[in-house]
């Protein structure tokens, strides 16, 4: 079924890409241009205006062509920047009519480029070009020659184009070579003019103003400079019918010198073809790879007053087929273009029923789809429905198993808080047995209240909890129940208050006392929890609409505000949570709901947290009969300050020199770090027997302590707030000061991952709670007995090297530096240990208790043992007296000297050798 649906689709995918494909390749109502040829004219006048019609012209027979036209009046520099133009466009090909020789550069960078050039009209200095096509400019000045000498010419003025033009200079030899060679034609003045009737007006005009020579003919390069010197003739008078004017191009438009010649008003012009026609055909065969000449000359021919009518009537015949053929080419055209709609049309309509038939087949496999998926997602929802009924089972089962193992807990509990307190009650009991029984009966408390609340929300899971209400002032059990907290505020030196200031009238309340006071019970404790020393918490009452409104606020860290709303929910804790199960406040929401009321948390990082609680001011079904008058009362062990993180401070016990480095040399220094103060007194009272005590409450603090009393071994808890074990062991085992201390981690985490994750940070061992006083007792001491000793970091030994290599990586670096710096120094009698610490980067003490944990000497022991080294070595390779090599390993008396080395090796310098 499935492998016929893909077939299927595939089809119509197929069909649809096919008709698309043909749609896109018919729709197009013109063929994309292939090839993109520029044209470059030097200036723009009536000869070349009928040149670029007709390159125009002959461009729409070759549909594959684009023409880009543009003219530099005449301008080189401008006619350059054009050209450069086009070469950066990389036109396929370029036609360029020069205006100067002087634009040979710019068209030798195209040729160069490899566009194909064609020179028209003119030539460059260059021969760097594809093709050349124009008339000879040189065979029109000689037939001009020719034709003047026939008739008899005697004084002819010649004005010729621009200087540096190519057919200004070759019609001048042209003409010049017959003129020569001629007594009939005497050349009596040469003049140059810009090609243009105004250049040539104003040369002429200057000719005949200052001391103009006798001429009966003037030859002009084109026919505008004739016709520019005529009227330069008639502006000074001069008998114009006894001159004889001509020129060169005849074009046969309305003012073109062929007209002209049929006038009268020159005398003779010589044809100069455009043939655009024939640019184009040479164009085509360079670009599509066909033969052609590179030296093409377009005929031409004497124009006279006998032959102009009838050139001029050819003309007109030649215009009239031409309008024919245009007309003829748009009609053409028009029917093309009706065509090429009604293709369109018909292809659009093709499509049309292509794509309903598609649209039709897509329904049809949709709704097979459909059917399909839905069967599918029908089983799905099946097989999901009865996951979650058996999850849901299965979540039941857990907490019944919960609830049925906290029932059984209360027994026991009971059995241990009853004999303890009846203990205490003794007082004959004395300490430290009577402070061993109280941290039994606060944790059994504590205990108790951490079943009571599983029970409470097992009730409340099960809809089994319910209101016994009590009529009472909410405002004066406020304050009773904050009162409950006075000592412990004290002692952490917090400041509680109660604000009621807004209720004005008696704040009776009817509610559930006991749950309303649980509730406050849980806000305190959390408040406590995160309270830092010197912090405040301020409890407010509000009534408004018939609602009490309770705010306790703290200025703790706060939490952040995408943690807000997840703060209610059963066993979720925030980032950075100081202990806890996560079930307190989810306790007071199930306890305002009951109530029909609302809670809700308010707080900014850094900012504290405010906990509001919305209650109703009455419940239904309220029964005074039932109500007992009752005190309000905290409930006993509902709080315990244990449970509360506090800050240990840094104090030392007075039997205790910190600023000596060796004061712990028969009771080692132990750092016990743990969040919990009952935890850390207990560890005490296990270890204080045998070893001095330090204390901190989280990583940070501990890694402080570490670096700054550097202690023997360090106890750690794993789960703490601000800094946990795992990364407190990291760092500690980083640090070059206190990467040698053992560290013990003490854990409720017993899966094996977990053991692994311990000693991945580089702990030493590993004690799952609960563990037993003696079984703690036991690791230590087996931990700092054998810590290996380096005897010696001088000799040079096989066992010297062997020693280092237990040590870590950090430890043999250490010890590497330390006897560079040693060995550096040894001469200097000077040198302190104060020198020697700076040298490799620890304080004295630090200095003074690594040196002592990893060798069992003092640095200034070790140092004193390198120079006796060395002196050794010296005594016996050298022939220097023993008071030299006293002084130069660093000894500043020789008998000292004498003293120290038979201490050391048994016998005295002299016998040594």
């Amino acid at each position: 079924m499935k492998g016929h649906s893909h077939r299927r689709l595939y089809a119509i995918y197929l069909l649809l890409l096919t008709t698309f494909t043909f749609l896109f390749s018919s729709c197009s109502t013109k063929e994309k241009k292939r090839f993109v040829i520029g044209v470059s004219q030097c200036s723009e006048d009536v000869w070349r205006e009928k040149l670029n019609e007709e390159l125009r012209i002959a461009a729409l027979y070759y549909n594959n062509v684009k023409l880009d036209i543009k003219s530099a009046n005449d301008d080189v520099k401008m006619q350059t920047q054009q050209i450069d133009a086009f070469v950066n466009e990389n036109v396929d090909l370029l036609i360029v009519a020069p205006g100067q020789v002087s634009i040979s550069p710019a068209i030798d960078r195209a040729y160069e480029k490899g566009i194909p050039v064609i020179i028209f009209d003119r030539r460059t200095r260059s021969d760097k070009y594809t093709a050349y096509i124009g008339a000879d400019n040189r065979s029109i000045g000689s037939a001009m020659g020719r034709y003047l000498a026939s008739v008899g010419e005697g004084d002819v003025v010649e004005l010729c184009g621009l200087s540096s033009s190519s057919p200004a200079i070759e019609r001048a030899e042209g003409f010049d070579s017959i003129a020569g060679g001629n007594n009939k034609i005497n050349i009596t003045r040469k003049l140059y003019a810009d090609w243009t009737e105004k250049g040539a007006y104003n040369v002429v005009d200057s000719m005949l103003s200052a001391a103009p020579p006798r001429f009966s003919c003037l030859f002009a390069h084109n026919d505008r400079m004739a016709v520019g010197a005529r009227k330069a003739c008639q502006k000074h008078g001069i008998d114009i019918s006894k001159i004889r004017f001509c020129g060169v191009d005849a074009m046969p438009e309305e003012g073109g010198g062929m007209q002209l010649v049929n006038k009268g008003e020159l005398f003779a012009s010589y044809t100069y073809p455009t043939r655009g026609d024939a640019v184009m055909q040479l164009a085509m065969n360079i670009l599509t790879g066909k033969k052609y000449e590179r030296e093409n000359q377009l005929l031409s021919a004497l124009v006279t007053h006998d032959n102009a009518h009838v050139l001029l009537m050819q003309y007109d015949e030649t215009m009239r087929q031409q309008e024919r053929l245009t007309t003829l080419r748009s009609r053409v055209d028009q029917a093309a273009n009706d065509f090429q709609t009604q293709r369109i049309y018909l292809i659009i309509l093709i499509s049309f029923l292509i794509l309903l038939i598609v649209a039709c087949a897509l329904a049809v496999n949709a709704y097979r789809t459909k059917t399909l998926v839905n069967r599918k997602l029908k089983e799905a929802v099946k097989r999901q429905e009865q996951l979650t009924k058996e999850i849901e089972d299965m979540t039941q089962r857990r907490l019944q198993f919960f609830t049925n193992v906290s029932h059984e807990l209360r027994t026991p509990l009971t059995l241990i808080a009853g004999p303890t307190e009846q203990l205490l009650e003794d007082p004959t009991v004395k300490a430290p047995h009577r402070s061993m029984l109280e941290m039994i009966h606060r944790n059994t408390h504590l205990l108790l209240q951490l079943v009571g609340e599983i029970l409470d929300l097992r009730k409340v899971q099960t809809n089994k909890a319910e209101l016994v209400l009590n009529r009472f002032d909410l405002q004066k059990a406020l304050t009773l129940w904050s009162e409950d907290f006075r000592t412990i505020a004290i002692r952490r030196k917090l400041t509680i208050t109660v604000d009621t200031s807004t209720v004005k009238e008696e704040p009776i309340i009817i509610a559930d006392r006991d749950k309303i006071s649980h509730v406050f019970f849980n806000l305190m404790s959390n408040a406590l929890k995160y309270t830092p020393k010197g912090g405040s918490i301020n409890i407010s009452l509000a009534y408004t609409n018939h609602t009490y409104t309770i705010k306790v606020s703290d200025t703790g860290k706060g939490v952040a505000k995408d943690e807000l709303p997840r703060l209610f929910e059963r066993f979720y804790q925030a980032r950075g949570a100081e202990g806890g199960t996560g079930i307190g406040l989810s306790i007071v929401k199930a306890f305002v709901e009951l109530h029909k009321g609302k809670v809700h948390g308010e707080s900014e990082e850094g900012k504290g947290l405010t906990i509001v609680v919305s209650l109703p001011d009455s419940q239904p079904g309220y029964d005074p009969a039932k109500d007992v008058e009752e005190k309000p009362t905290a409930e006993k062990g509902l709080i315990d300050d244990n449970y509360v993180t506090t800050n240990i401070s840094a104090k030392e016990s007075a039997d205790r020199i910190t600023n000596a480095e060796d004061f712990d040399h028969d009771r080692p220094l132990v750092l016990i770090i743990d969040d919990n103060e009952g935890m850390r007194s207990y560890l005490h009272s296990i270890l204080k027997q045998k070893y001095n005590i330090s204390e901190a409450a989280n990583g940070k603090e501990g890694l402080e302590k570490a670096r700054r009393e550097v202690p023997k071994l360090v106890v750690c808890d794993v789960m703490m707030p601000v800094m946990d074990g795992l990364e407190f062991t990291r760092q500690l085992k980083a640090d070059t000061a206190t990467c040698h201390i053992p560290v013990i981690l003490l854990t409720a985490r017993s899966l094996t991952e977990q053991r692994e994750e311990g000693y991945g940070t580089g702990a030493d061992s590993y004690l799952t709670k609960p563990f037993s006083g003696s079984v703690l007792l036991a690791r230590i001491d087996n931990l700092l007995r054998s810590r290996s000793m380096l005897r010696s970091i001088f000799s040079g030994s096989t066992e010297e090297k062997e020693e280092e290599k237990s040590l870590n990586t950090l430890d043999q670096t250490f010890i590497g530096r330390l006897r560079e710096v040693m060995q550096k120094n040894m001469g200097d009698s000077e040198y302190s240990v104060e020198r020697l610490g700076a040298d490799v980067g620890l304080s004295r003490v630090q200095l003074y208790r690594k040196v002592k944990a990893l060798t069992g000497q003092t640095p200034v022991e070790l140092l004193r043992k390198a120079r006796l080294e060395k002196a050794k070595k010296l005594l016996l390779k050298t022939e220097r007296s023993v008071a030299e090599i006293a002084y130069e390993v660093g000894f500043t008396s020789p008998s000292y000297f004498n003293k120290c080395f038979k201490d050391e090796f048994g016998m005295s310098p002299g016998e040594s050798r």
